[in-house]
C-alpha cells in the first residue's frame, strides 16, 4: 500500500465542547482546536488524560531523619498517568480555522476515566494527528468495525460519502449496551444483517448500516465478521467493485481480512497495539509483515509510524 509522506503534526490545546455518554461506558468527546493540520480517517491522537500543566494537584512529599523519601506515581501525582492515550478520530469538522474534533472512547482505565469527567471548557493536551490513514479508492466501499474499533468507520464514511462512493458499514459489539452508536427510534436494525437506516451516525450521511451483537439481543445474531461474510455472499461484487475497510479486535480483522482473501477483494485494516509515544521512538507497537527481501520471508513495522493502516494481504497474524 503507498504511504502518504508524514503530516505535519504537533501540540496542541484543545478545548472540550461536549463529553456525552452514548452508552454503558462508552462517551463521544468533541474538542475544538486552533489550527490543526490536515487529518484522514485512520489517524489518531496521543490524547493526555491528566490536567494541564500549572493545573495538576500536586503533592509534597516528607524528607524525615536524613532518608529519601519512596516516590510512587500514586504519591506523586494520585491517579493521574503520566503516558498519554491513543485514540482514533471518529470525526472532522472544520469551520474558520478552527477544527472540531470528534473522539470516541471507552472507560477501562485511569486515563479513560479521567477523560470521562472533562466538562465543557476544559482543556486537554492533544498530540496529532498522528499515523497513515486510509486510502480511499473510487468504488464502493463497505466498512466493518467492531467495538472501538467503530468510530474511525465513521470518519471514513463521511469521507467516502462526500467522494460519491456508495458505502454500506457493518457495525459490531459484545451486547446492545456496548454500541457506542445512537439508534434512531423505530428504524431497528435487521436480524439478517441488512443494512439499513438504522444508525444516526451513518445515516445522517446517506450509509446504510448494520449491527451484530454477539449475544444476539440486537440486529444479526454473532459476530460481525460473520455478518459481513453474509452480507458479501448474498451479494457477491466482483473484485474490482468494492474496497473493504476494517478496524477492531485482531480476531475480527484476521477473519475479515480471510474472507476479503477469498473473494479477491482489497481490504485496508486499521491495526490496535498498545502505544506509548504514538511516533515511532518507543518501538512498543510492532506489528509482523511479509517481507521477501528478508531471508525469513518477515519483519517487523511499527503500528504508530507504518500503520495504524496496513493493506491485510501484508499482514502476518
Amino acid at each position: 500500500m503507498h504511504q502518504h509522506a508524514a503530516s505535519p503534526r504537533g501540540v496542541f490545546v484543545a478545548r472540550v465542547v461536549a463529553n456525552l455518554r452514548l452508552c454503558e461506558g462508552h462517551y463521544r468527546l468533541r474538542l475544538e482546536v486552533e489550527g490543526f493540520p490536515p487529518s484522514r480517517p485512520g489517524q489518531f491522537l496521543q490524547v493526555q488524560c491528566r490536567p494541564m500543566e500549572g493545573q495538576q494537584d500536586l503533592r509534597e512529599l516528607d524528607w524525615k531523619d536524613g532518608r529519601l523519601p519512596q516516590a510512587t506515581q500514586r504519591g506523586l501525582l494520585g491517579i493521574e498517568p503520566i503516558l498519554r492515550r491513543p485514540l482514533s478520530l471518529a470525526g472532522r469538522q472544520d469551520v474558520g480555522g478552527v477544527a472540531r474534533l470528534d473522539i470516541i472512547y471507552r472507560v477501562i482505565g485511569t486515563g479513560t476515566r479521567w477523560l470521562a469527567g472533562a466538562v465543557e471548557g476544559d482543556e486537554i493536551s492533544i498530540l496529532g494527528p498522528l499515523g497513515n490513514g486510509f486510502e480511499i479508492r473510487d468504488r464502493p466501499a463497505a466498512l466493518v468495525g467492531g467495538g472501538v474499533g467503530i468510530p474511525p468507520m465513521i470518519y471514513l464514511a463521511a469521507a467516502l460519502a462526500g467522494a460519491g462512493n456508495p458505502v454500506v458499514a457493518l457495525n459490531g459489539a459484545r451486547t446492545a449496551a456496548l454500541l457506542p452508536l445512537t439508534l434512531i427510534p423505530g428504524v431497528a436494525p435487521r436480524a439478517d444483517g441488512e443494512p439499513t437506516g438504522a444508525v444516526a451516525e451513518f445515516a445522517e450521511l446517506g450509509v446504510p448500516s448494520a449491527v451484530a451483537t454477539d449475544d444476539g439481543c440486537l440486529g444479526y445474531a454473532g459476530l460481525v465478521s460473520a455478518a459481513f461474510e453474509k452480507w458479501l455472499n448474498a451479494h457477491r461484487p466482483g473484485a474490482d467493485d468494492l474496497v473493504v475497510y476494517g478496524c477492531g479486535p485482531e480476531a475480527m480483522m484476521r477473519a475479515v481480512a480471510r474472507t476479503c482473501e477469498g473473494h479477491g477483494l482489497e481490504c485496508q485494516l486499521a491495526l490496535e497495539r498498545h502505544m506509548a509515544c504514538g511516533m515511532g521512538t518507543c518501538q512498543s507497537c510492532i506489528v509482523k509483515v511479509k517481507d521477501p527481501a528478508k531471508a525469513n520471508g518477515w519483519s517487523y513495522k511499527l503500528c504508530c509510524a507504518d500503520g495504524p493502516v496496513f493493506d491485510a494481504t501484508q499482514l502476518l497474524w
